[in-house]
């Protein structure tokens, strides 16, 4: 069995990546707090330096504050547009915001890491769907469907394509074709699982709609980030054990930095542990996964 690559190995491999171009980097997600994609953000500014890089998310604060670190450098560029991603009505009017006041003409990376708390409440949001499932699938493959045509243009001049999900896909669940929303099943484990078992169908199915694109559904490893500062007093102890083995965001950022850099992946879809190598994810059968598509169309309409 090979050897997974080190941290040393995939920091290398990040420093290896040029580009004759200016690339243009979108992230949705993180200004919460809860996301663990927020130390691999700051890795990305760093490595692509004089980028054109957008922040979406709630939190004009916290991304004015994370904006304030990245660095400097000629020909950088870096935005924040505020928008709640619960709603699709947003995303698609943040999309048009983005290709009509931001001039937006190419992305050349998309990653998608906004979730849902896991220990509160149910909160449907979308015709009855919980939260939780509407931010950790339906929301992000609306991005992506609103950010196709230019993700296409970028790979049309032979520049990067690629979008990331920041997930887990080896996760499992039962699933009931005619309860894909589980507006019955109101499991919070279950929607989860659901979610990530969706997000590695929609790889699986986009991958082959759009060969000259680049999809990863890439698990970031369990992070010492400051969510876990808001999880039930019971679980405390646990988390506390934990942190003896969670990675720090700047590890985690290398490491999806590779899982979105690595030039294997260049298209094609992917479904990858949190170093970035091929792992075992269910994706259902054809027919499941049909299902699946009709669905999420259905209910992202607007």
């Amino acid at each position: 069995m090979s050897s997974k690559p080190s941290l040393a190995q995939a920091r290398a491999s990040n420093e290896t990546a040029t580009w004759s171009y200016r690339p243009t980097a979108i992230f949705v997600g993180g200004t919460s707090g809860y996301c663990q994609f927020i130390g691999a953000r700051t890795e990305v500014v760093h490595q692509l330096g004089f980028a054109h890089i957008i922040i979406i998310g709630r939190s004009r604060t916290r991304a004015e504050a994370i904006i304030a670190t990245f660095p400097r450098a000629y020909d950088s560029k870096y935005e924040f547009i505020s928008c709640d991603v619960s709603d699709m009505r947003n995303i698609t009017n943040t999309s048009k915001e983005l290709k009509e006041k931001l001039s937006i003409t190419k992305v050349n990376y998309l990653a998608l890491s906004q979730g849902g708390y896991p220990f509160g409440p149910a909160q449907p949001c979308l015709n009855g769907i919980d939260c939780r499932m509407v931010l950790e699938f339906y929301s992000r493959w609306k991005f992506i469907d609103e950010l196709l045509p230019l993700l296409e243009a970028a790979a049309s001049m032979g520049e990067e394509a690629r979008v990331m999900i920041i997930k887990g896909p080896n996760a499992q669940q039962s699933l009931d074709v005619d309860d894909l929303g589980f507006r019955k099943n109101t499991s919070a484990l279950a929607q989860i699982r659901a979610t990530c078992m969706y997000n590695n169908m929609m790889v699986e199915e986009y991958s082959k709609l759009h060969p000259t694109l680049s999809f990863c559904h890439m698990y970031p490893g369990l992070v010492n980030t400051s969510g876990f500062d808001a999880v039930p007093w019971w679980l405390k102890p646990l988390v506390f054990l934990a942190s003896f083995f969670m990675l720090s965001p700047a590890e985690s950022g290398q490491r999806l930095l590779f899982g979105l850099l690595r030039p294997g992946f260049k298209t094609g879809g992917f479904c990858v542990d949190q170093y970035a190598e091929p792992t075992k994810a269910p994706k259902g059968t054809q027919e499941v996964r049909d299902a699946l598509m009709e669905h999420y169309k259905k209910e992202v309409a607007v």
